[in-house]
């Protein structure tokens, strides 16, 4: 009898470990389930303002054996007339003032390069506007399927210091904490989360 067990039971872990070995997964970018987010910052005291773009574009390849393979394959675009902070006043005055100091195409590209393997781990976000490209470190933490990556950028990096200071000129008293300086911060926090479409076989 405990030989008839142990038969069973050997086949039984190599049926289901077969299928398990088989099963055909595809991993895919989904635009619906992505969202960039900002977090600009005002006053000496550094008081977060936070925003989003609604515009992102995915241009490169969305599909891949691997979760890491898509995340080291896509080449996005973002479209920085979709910003959105809530206020359309504060929106108007960042697309012509911030992004509008920087002539031509008014899109952000980028990918991510240097992708350390793990779930969690760092990376390099290569960034382009108009002319000028930088490169910040980003970390992400992977919780499945779903991926959050967190950075800070520094406009200038971005070619955008004359903008920085256009904006803060037209928001001045906007931007005046509780000692009266007026003060609008170079960096920018930035957080993607994406939930990738998982199909097997």
């Amino acid at each position: 009898m405990k030989i008839f067990y142990s038969i069973l039971a050997l086949f039984i872990i190599g049926t289901f470990g077969s299928i398990e070995a088989e099963e055909n997964c595809i991993y895919e970018y989904d635009p619906s389930q992505t969202s960039l987010e900002w977090t600009a910052f005002k006053f000496t005291e550094k008081t977060g303002v936070k925003g989003k773009f609604d515009s992102i574009r995915v241009v490169g390849k969305t599909k891949d054996k691997s979760k890491f393979g898509v995340a080291s394959k896509m080449l996005f675009q973002i479209d920085s007339s979709s910003v959105n902070s809530a206020n359309p006043d504060r929106d108007a005055k960042i697309k012509k003032f911030f992004f509008g100091s920087v002539k031509g195409n008014q899109k952000i590209t980028g990918k991510f390069t240097q992708i350390s393997s793990g779930e969690t781990g760092t990376a390099k976000l290569q960034l382009q506007f108009g002319k000028t490209k930088t490169s910040i470190p980003v970390n992400f933490v992977w919780k499945e399927d779903t991926v959050e990556v967190v950075g800070t950028v520094d406009v200038a990096s971005l070619g955008l210091t004359q903008g920085l200071a256009k904006l803060n000129a037209e928001c001045n008293d906007l931007h005046k904490g509780a000692d009266g300086v007026s003060k609008l911060w170079p960096t920018v926090d930035v957080k993607v989360v994406s939930t990738l479409k998982k199909v097997c076989k």
